[in-house]
């Protein structure tokens, strides 16, 4: 019973909250061409509600392109999510992009 209290107050402050901020989508190619999806994500840690950058966004996008070299990206799904920590005092931004890799048709 003495550890009830402390088990109580610790996991109401320890607790996570996830939100999703904004989802963008751009034009979706035909299924038939929907046959190599690529993936990336990062992140960054806001501490007291003080950002440090903003740059992991571009970190995601370049890991994104980075995946798909000879060709080009479309029907990229672009997802911004915060995970709240410690009752706000700290958030994780996370930006999840994915997309199709189409091949570029060689000319000629």
């Amino acid at each position: 019973m003495k550890f009830l209290i402390p088990a109580l107050l610790g996991s109401t402050l320890f607790q996570g909250c996830m939100s999703v901020s904004s989802i963008s989508i751009s034009q979706i190619p035909a299924a038939a061409a929907r046959k190599h999806k690529v993936i990336s994500s990062a992140s960054n840690l806001v501490l007291i509600a003080i950002p440090f950058g903003n740059s992991f966004v571009d970190r995601a996008r370049e890991d994104l392109e980075r995946q798909c070299p000879d060709g080009s990206i479309e029907g990229i799904q672009s997802k911004h999510q915060n995970t709240d920590y410690f009752l706000g005092l700290a958030v994780t931004q996370e930006v999840v992009m994915q997309g199709y890799c189409l091949s570029r048709r060689k000319k000629g």
